[in-house]
């Protein structure tokens, strides 16, 4: 399920940051937290897929421009029908269903709104000195909680609190709105004007809609304290830092309240309390994100980790600093020399996101990885060990011969796509893992903090550009289908249910819940995500220089289930011991069985993916199914026949009113830009 945030024009770029950072440290386990402008809002079939809908701060006007009509007639409708939407500050004016902004100045907005979640005047802004795209009017603002909105009985542990505030409103008199609660009031206003509310909850049909006028989703961590708009010290934002744990605990509150799930430690009530000593955290708990961590080289035999360190070290500084556009690499001689901390600073990208930039400590290990206790969640040695036991001694293998481990990194995609001088100087079969990513990637715009548990690596591929019989297309579908054949080609392991979406998902047939019943004979079993393939792909003299990124859900059921949750499952049912997985030997299958499976598309018998387009098929979910194009005007309802040759494309055929063929009605669809909604049959453009 998505979580998606607004990010059309009159988005401020700093809420824009602001919101998506801290949505994805608190619900970015459980949800993919996605950025959605109004063209994507009033054409693409997003709703049955989000959980949440955001419009964070900036300008009412351009918001009510681009989203009057039916991008709005979408919004309420899908939070009439169970939805939940956050407005804040310019998304509140504008779920309102008045707003009376900075009337008698050039500011001045007057004007009746469409959503009308609150039913109500939305008017601003609370305190003086707003100035647009500026920290001028920013404050640092008190404000009251309802308790019992939140528990009661002192359950947040605070009554009060400061959050940032800039050229936000009040909802007058909302405690006499029907269907609406009050959340918090601001302190320290125009008492004549009796209390204003700062923070509202609405019910909206079956839904809930959340308006704040301030903005609890600023970490003031990520703000500049030597910003002369923010005065001299102590100003904004070093009040703002003195009360920032009670911001986070209210933050999760307010998610919890609107029903999302929340995978982050809490933040306890006592650290919560301004007299009381903080806990001991690990580093960026609180965030829930945590600090990046050194990346350790090694390899299969001590002579590759020698070659490729050479390799690097022609491209670094005297200093060992390999510096690239996306990322700086510090080369570290060995484990045993002092690792440097370095400062890390955080930059807006054009569109808006936060980029944490901090010089990435890459240590050499010439003997096969670190210790155990270095990197505990993968264990660099297990997995070289396993590799060399689970290669046929009859073939030559390449990939998985060094790999690049860090245990917190941004993206491991990133670090090898983005970086192509560093990328070009890397083996094909080079493999980068790590067991958290801060910023992982997937396709369109998808970006996500990964869960534990989750096996995700990306890999070096250079594939020739004169291999017509085998385009580079179809190494997103070998990458998948070595995932499933890896596990489901071992004696044993033949019936558990995993299975491929097109173009580039795995799913699994989700076991039965306690209590919960088989589905009814005829009836499709409930399919469920547990891994993705990304490849990205450059081009480099005569070939693709391919990087081929995988995540796939091992050892953690949530938030859908996991191979190893299948293979309990399948133990149970069938009175079987089958062992379970670990990082380190189901990365090893992976790569053995794709290595395998490229090398007969590529130097098999000249017919390229043709060689295993049965094995494909066989795991596949769509044959013969009926889906409905919407990438098309008006939607035709096609059947699925299968996989072009070629390039690639997914074949489909029209069909009329029966289900029969429509003779010479045709469509071929790519995998790049098109996404495959299975519950409602529906493809669609990727947001």
């Amino acid at each position: 399920m998505n979580v998606l945030v607004y990010s059309g024009e009159g988005t401020s770029r700093a809420s824009l940051a602001h919101t998506v950072r801290t949505l994805r440290s608190l619900v970015g386990h459980h949800y993919d937290v996605m950025k959605i402008d109004a063209k994507g809002l009033t054409t693409e079939p997003w709703e049955e897929s989000t959980s949440l809908l955001v419009i964070p701060g900036g300008r009412d006007v351009p918001y009510t421009r681009d989203l009057n009509g039916a991008a709005n007639d979408k919004i309420r409708a899908y939070v009439a029908a169970g939805g939940r939407f956050w407005g804040i500050c310019a998304g509140a004016y504008f779920s309102s269903d008045r707003i009376v902004f900075e009337v008698g100045t050039p500011l001045e907005v007057q004007g009746t709104r469409e959503l009308k979640f609150f039913g109500g005047e939305c008017r601003g802004v609370v305190y003086p000195g707003f100035v647009y795209d500026s920290e001028q009017g920013a404050n640092a603002v008190g404000i009251q909680l309802v308790e019992e909105q939140f528990g009661g009985d002192g359950r947040l542990g605070f009554k009060e609190t400061r959050v940032y505030f800039n050229g936000g409103g009040y909802f007058v008199d909302a405690e006499k709105q029907p269907g609406c609660s009050v959340l918090a009031w601001y302190n320290d206003t125009d008492s004549s004007e009796g209390r204003k509310a700062a923070m509202i909850v609405c019910q909206v049909g079956q839904g809930v809609a959340l308006l704040t006028g301030v903005h609890p989703e600023y970490d003031p961590a990520h703000l500049d304290a030597g910003n002369p708009e923010y005065g001299p010290l102590p100003n904004v934002v070093s009040r703002l830092l003195e009360t920032d744990q009670q911001r986070l605990l209210l933050v999760r509150s307010l998610l919890k309240k609107l029903g999302l799930k929340l995978s982050q430690p809490e933040v306890s009530q006592a650290a919560a309390t301004q007299d009381a000593t903080p806990i001991a955290l690990p580093p960026g708990a609180i965030l829930g994100i945590p600090d990046l961590t050194p990346l350790y080289l090694a390899s299969v035999e001590p002579a590759y980790t020698t070659l490729l360190a050479h390799s690097l070290r022609s491209i670094a500084t005297p200093e060992g600093l390999i510096k690239e556009p996306n990322d700086t690499f510090q080369l570290i001689a060995s484990p045993q020399h002092t690792i440097p901390v370095h400062t890390s600073t955080l930059s807006e990208t054009a569109e808006g996101e936060s980029e944490e930039k901090v010089i990435k400590n890459l240590v050499v290990c010439h003997d096969g990885g670190p210790p155990a206790s270095t990197t505990p969640q993968f264990v660099m040695s297990d997995y070289f060990q396993h590799l060399k036991k689970i290669r046929p001694p009859t073939q030559q293998f390449t990939f998985g011969n060094s790999l690049l481990y860090g245990e917190v990194v941004s993206s491991t995609q990133t670090m090898l796509d983005k970086n192509f001088a560093f990328c070009q100087h890397l083996p094909t079969g080079f493999v980068c893992n790590a067991t958290i990513q801060t910023a992982g990637r997937g396709r369109g715009r998808n970006s996500w903090i990964s869960p534990p548990g989750c096996l995700q690596f990306s890999m070096v591929l250079r594939h020739p550009f004169q291999a017509r019989h085998a385009s580079a297309v179809f190494v997103q579908y070998l990458v998948a289908l070595a995932v499933v054949e890896s596990v489901c080609s071992l004696p044993g392991y033949e019936e558990l249910p995993l299975k491929l979406k097109w173009p580039n998902d795995i799913y699994a047939e989700a076991p039965l819940e306690e209590g919960e019943e088989p589905a009814p004979e005829g009836t499709a079993p409930r399919m469920v995500k547990v891994g993705g393939v990304l490849v990205n792909s450059n081009f480099s003299g005569s070939e693709f220089l391919l990087v081929a990124g995988c995540g796939i859900n091992t050892t953690n059921p949530n938030p859908t289930t996991s191979i190893n949750h299948l293979i309990r499952y399948h133990n149970k049912k069938t009175g079987k011991n089958l062992s379970l997985f670990t990082q380190e030997t189901l990365l090893a299958h992976i790569l053995v069985k794709l290595e395998q499976m490229y090398n007969t598309f590529l130097h098999g018998n000249g017919t390229g993916f043709a060689q295993l387009e049965q094995t494909y098929y066989k795991r596949w979910l769509h044959t013969n199914a009926f889906v409905t194009l919407t990438t098309m005007t008006p939607h035709r309802r096609v059947r699925i026949q299968g996989i072009t040759l070629d390039y690639g494309l997914l074949k489909t055929v029209g069909v009329d009113e029966q289900g029969r063929d429509i003779v010479g009605e045709e469509f071929r669809l790519q995998p790049d830009g098109n996404s495959f909604d299975m519950l409602k049959g529906l493809i669609s453009t990727k947001l």
